[in-house]
């Protein structure tokens, strides 16, 4: 008689929120990441339309960020300065965790323009 085998040895595959204890937060918390990224974006765009850019993104378990992508695009322009802005948020940020190890974990922002 043949028996199958698990394999339930834990992989480094992104975090879906299944038994998190905790969630990613940049430096300074969300509030402070969304003043910087109104400024800058503010500063930066050129366009007459107003709106957001969500954006989604890995936060590693170092607290770095990776695999940028736009979710949900106001233009081209509006969306790159998002993404670039988002980078140069030189801060890493605080790794979610689970069963008290950083794990990565998926995020989604949205980064506003030309709006209060």
């Amino acid at each position: 008689m043949a028996k199958a085998q698990q394999n339930n040895k834990p992989t480094d595959a992104v975090s879906q929120n299944t038994n998190q204890q905790s969630t990613p937060e940049p430096t300074g918390g969300i509030d402070a990441l969304m003043k910087y990224m109104k400024k800058i974006d503010n500063r930066e765009y050129n366009g007459a339309q107003t709106g957001k850019v969500t954006l989604s993104f890995v936060v590693e378990k170092d607290g770095s960020l990776t695999g940028y992508k736009v979710v949900h695009s106001l233009n081209t322009e509006a969306d790159a300065i998002a993404i670039q802005v988002l980078k140069d948020y030189n801060q890493k940020w605080k790794p979610a965790t689970q069963n008290g190890q950083p794990v990565s974990a998926q995020y989604t922002i949205e980064a506003p323009f030309g709006v209060d």
